[in-house]
């Protein structure tokens, strides 16, 4: 049985489009139960209409305050205990679920986890991870599945923070795509512009047992062509940048023939955004950072996301891989 609380507060879809989403995840799974976090009074007859609270599978837990985007996230979520997001993660926290998944804004969800899972032992920095699915010629369905780890959760990282996102994003390709060996590799402008962040990371990354590629352009890294790694590893900065770039082949471009506004481009799967380098599983609905219209069957494949990484242990394999690192700096420092 799989346990996941669902925070249904957040911009982009309307409750009863939520509700049937549900009920797809829950058709797809019969181990997995929700908890529902939206303001009760509006949820339960609309639930109650559809059949969601019969058989004991979904329970509804009130919230009536979201978490708006922007810099001010944090403190909204430190100061709003009553807040949907907040709620999610403090059921995870507390045992009455084992994943949390949530419509809040990327950075609330970030926020939320962080202060309320806290990060695991050795990590300094949480993240956000992302698949896309990259084959020769570029995105599509049938791609090769490759973690963007970071998405939009940090700026200023050091080398040691770069190789954290490494090694999660390695378990997270292990759990999630059933890579047995990921290589990883860093997102570079080119790879004869290597910094020299990059170039520390990079050597810390070899020193560490991964199988690092290198440097990874964005150019052949989209084009399918000899990117070479499971995992590209970047800052949140960069992997916000690249991934706007690739809204409209992820999300859908308004403009588009034969789409109409908001809607997804359903050929790319939206897998949600995966925080890792905390202590629980905490899954935000659509694969780009910035808020907007959640793609159609969005939220039963984010639920499915959470559920895999609850099934695989993804939590306790991030806590194995910091405590790698930590031995590594024990090393370096001639502590060990």
């Amino acid at each position: 049985m799989a346990r996941i609380a669902v925070d249904l507060i957040g911009q982009g879809l309307p409750l009863e489009g939520a509700l049937d989403q549900l009920i797809t995840a829950l058709d797809s799974d019969p181990q997995l139960t929700l908890t529902v976090v939206a303001p009760t009074g509006d949820v339960e007859p609309v639930a109650a209409e559809r059949g969601l609270l019969a058989g004991g599978r979904v329970r509804l837990v009130d919230a009536r305050r979201g978490v708006a985007p922007g810099p001010d996230a944090l403190r909204e979520v430190r100061a709003r205990r009553d807040s949907g997001v907040r709620i999610a993660a403090r059921l995870v926290r507390d045992g009455q679920a084992d994943a949390m998944v949530s419509l809040a804004p990327l950075e609330a969800v970030l926020a939320a986890a962080r202060f309320t899972f806290g990060l695991v032992p050795g990590a300094t920095r949480a993240a956000a991870a992302v698949t896309l699915r990259l084959g020769p010629g570029g995105l599509g369905p049938t791609g090769r599945p490759v973690i963007l780890c970071d998405a939009g959760g940090s700026v200023d990282v050091t080398a040691d923070e770069l190789a954290q996102f490494a090694l999660v994003g390695a378990r997270l390709s292990r759990a999630r795509h059933g890579v047995d060996s990921p290589r990883v590799g860093l997102l570079s402008a080119r790879p004869a512009l290597l910094d020299p962040l990059r170039r520390s990371a990079g050597d810390l990354l070899a020193s560490l047992g991964v199988d690092f590629v290198g440097p990874v352009t964005a150019d052949r890294l989209l084009a399918g062509a000899g990117a070479g790694a499971d995992v590209v590893v970047t800052d949140g900065f960069t992997g916000d940048v690249l991934l706007a770039a690739l809204g409209p082949s992820i999300g859908g471009a308004p403009d588009e023939p034969g789409r109409t506004p908001g809607q997804a481009d359903t050929s790319q799967p939206q897998g949600g955004m995966i925080v890792l380098g905390v202590d629980g599983t905490a899954v935000r609905v659509g694969d780009l950072p910035v808020v907007g219209p959640v793609p159609p069957g969005a939220l039963p494949v984010a639920v499915g996301a959470a559920v895999g990484a609850v099934r695989a242990g993804l939590a306790g394999s991030v806590r194995d891989a910091m405590a790698t690192l930590v031995e590594r700096r024990r090393e370096l420092a001639g502590l060990s």
